[in-house]
């Protein structure tokens, strides 16, 4: 079988690390650059920006990125209008990224609302322009480092990895769990200002309905791009969240609901299905 540290033609195999600016994932990186197994590798740090990150994900980005010396790049995708030309990507900065979510509105008035039943958002604003951005390197093969812990390793599809050679170091060599994750950062003298429940897409709608929830009740104001997108496109046909909920009505249930806030780092209640049931993500905060 042949080696991932190399190609067939036996030169430095090249290692991309996604960074979705999570605790997890900034985690993952610090030990991919310090562990002596991955040295060999050619590394490249992608940070791919929708524009509806939180800004303390941004902060967190660059601060790790100006400590570490990690040479992020960033880049956003260029959503062709027209159907049957896909979608591109444009390197930006930390000062130049966008902050008002118009990379994400481009590619919901081509293809519509996002939602559970048609989720193509991570597809055409993270993994499409990061395969291209790869590409214009003159890459047509690299390995991926996905930060998956190892509490995490039901989300790993063996099949799908061996086939897209994706490795999961926290998974697969550290066997670290969320509450390491925590630990650690408690002990650096920088942090993601951000509460687990948080999340690093502010009102992602693959999150729990409890998270959405106390969102909602403690930032309404993060509901208004979400209501003005079902609003101003497919005139309110689609909405964003399960069982067919609105922006509008998120926020009314936020306040009319008698429901358990959820809370940062850990939850003691009992799972509940309606409530705590989520989808898998590259937008979680731990």
């Amino acid at each position: 079988m042949r080696n991932m540290f190399t190609h067939p033609n036996n030169k430095i195999a090249t290692l991309l690390i996604s960074f979705s600016g999570g605790r997890t994932s900034a985690f993952m990186t610090k030990f991919i650059l310090e562990h002596p197994k991955y040295k060999h590798f050619k590394k490249v740090i992608v940070f791919a920006n929708t524009g509806k990150e939180r800004e303390e994900t941004l902060d967190f980005i660059n601060e790790c990125d100006i400590r570490w010396d990690l040479n992020v790049v960033w880049i956003e995708p260029v959503v062709n209008p027209q159907m049957g030309v896909g979608t591109s990507f444009r390197v930006v900065n930390y000062e130049t990224a966008n902050r008002d979510g118009q990379p994400f509105e481009t590619a919901i008035s081509k293809y519509g609302i996002p939602n559970i039943a048609r989720p193509y958002c991570t597809r055409e604003l993270k993994l499409v322009p990061i395969k291209k951005y790869m590409q214009s390197l003159g890459l047509k093969k690299w390995v991926s480092a996905i930060g998956i812990r190892y509490d995490e390793r039901h989300r790993i599809n063996p099949v799908t990895s061996r086939k897209e050679n994706k490795i999961y170091p926290l998974a697969q060599d550290l066997k670290c769990n969320k509450t390491f994750i925590r630990n650690w950062w408690k002990n650096q003298d920088f942090d993601l200002k951000l509460k687990d429940y948080e999340g690093n897409c502010d009102l992602c709608y693959k999150k729990s309905e409890r998270k959405l929830l106390t969102i909602a009740k403690e930032q309404p104001q993060l509901v208004e791009w979400w209501d003005h997108m079902e609003t101003k496109y497919e005139g309110g046909e689609y909405s964003f969240f399960r069982n067919h909920t609105t922006a509008k009505e998120l926020a009314k249930k936020a306040y009319s609901t008698d429901f358990i806030e959820a809370t940062d780092e850990f939850n003691d209640l009992p799972f509940n299905p309606i409530l705590d049931m989520e989808f898998d993500c590259m937008c979680k905060a731990s």
